[in-house]
């Protein structure tokens, strides 16, 4: 008899399930815009590409990349990001923003693999 466990795996294999490739940045730690001035954002993140052959553009276009990073994460505060909410939003605006630099809207996800506010 067929296995139904090897059957529902084999429709479980959708596209959506499968990961790009992943393009990892250094971490990044900058200041949060709140009124004290003390709290930290210590973030790492993978970006996921539409396919390998991006990863070129990727190295030609990082400082930008980095660039554009830098100026929007300073730009949040503590009650912004301290939610998954925001931490989705912030991840949005990061995909906008960096797909504006590609040429071919390269950036399909943004992986948080390190997000510390202190």
């Amino acid at each position: 008899p067929p296995d139904t466990a090897s059957g529902e795996q084999g429709k479980e294999g959708t596209q959506q399930d499968v990961i790009g490739p992943l393009y990892s940045l250094d971490t990044f730690i900058v200041n949060l815009s709140d009124p004290t001035g003390s709290r930290f954002l210590r973030a790492t993140m993978d970006l996921e590409l539409q396919n390998e052959t991006l990863n070129q553009e990727m190295e030609k276009r990082l400082p930008q990349i980095r660039d554009m990073i830098l100026m929007t994460l300073p730009s949040r505060r503590f009650q912004e990001i301290q939610s998954t909410e925001g931490k989705v939003a912030l991840r949005n605006e990061l995909t906008e923003k960096l797909n504006s630099l590609l040429k071919k809207k390269a950036i399909t996800n943004i992986y948080f693999t390190e997000f510390v506010v202190q």
